[in-house]
C-alpha cells in the first residue's frame, strides 16, 4: 500500500526506482508497459509468476485487491505431515 508500481518493457519498477525488481524467477521475459499505478491503502497489486499468461492486476477491472480478499485459512495440510514437523 502507498507504493507506485510501473511496468516498462516487461520489468517492474517500484516508486520510480532506476533498477527493476529482481524477477529472475519469471520463466519468460514479459512484454509490455503498464501503469504507473498508485496502490491505495489496504490494497495490493498482484502479478502472476507466469506473466505472459497471467490475468492479474494489469487486466482486472478493479486493479487492486484488498487485504481481506487475499488472507485465507489453511484447512488441510498435505505436506509436510504433522509427524515430520516434530
Amino acid at each position: 500500500p502507498g507504493e507506485t508500481v510501473e511496468i516498462r518493457d516487461g520489468k517492474v519498477y517500484i516508486n520510480g526506482a532506476q533498477e527493476p525488481l529482481d524477477d529472475s524467477f519469471v520463466p519468460e521475459t514479459p512484454r509490455g508497459d503498464y501503469g504507473p499505478y498508485v496502490v491505495p491503502e489496504n490494497s495490493y497489486f498482484m502479478l502472476g509468476d507466469n506473466r505472459e499468461n497471467s490475468r492479474d492486476s494489469r487486466f482486472w477491472d478493479n486493479t487492486f485487491v484488498t487485504f481481506d480478499q487475499i488472507v485465507g485459512k489453511a484447512i488441510v495440510r498435505y505436506f509436510p505431515s504433522i509427524k515430520m514437523l516434530k
